[in-house]
């Protein structure tokens, strides 16, 4: 079963995505998910699209959400968090 994530987790993550910054979620995901090596080293990219796509499945950043679609459809993507 899936717990709820904190208050201060939940304001961390949506204030790194509204700055739009993936080396900060890469360290997040690091220190709050413990995501393992082979998912922490992949490239600026895989991050970004993490980023964007997070950006468009949460309702507090619902002004980022036409921003970070048309980067995804720019680059390929759905804003579907499973698929590409």
């Amino acid at each position: 079963m899936q717990s709820t994530p904190s208050p201060e987790y939940d304001n961390e993550l949506r204030d790194i995505l509204t700055r739009r910054d993936w080396s900060a979620l890469r360290e997040f995901t690091r220190k709050q998910n413990e995501v393992p090596d082979d998912i922490y080293e992949k490239d600026q990219h895989f991050w970004e699209v993490l980023l964007h796509k997070l950006t468009c499945s949460r309702l507090d950043t619902l002004g980022l959400h036409d921003e970070s679609r048309a980067w995804l459809e720019k680059n390929g993507y759905s804003t579907d968090l499973g698929g590409y």
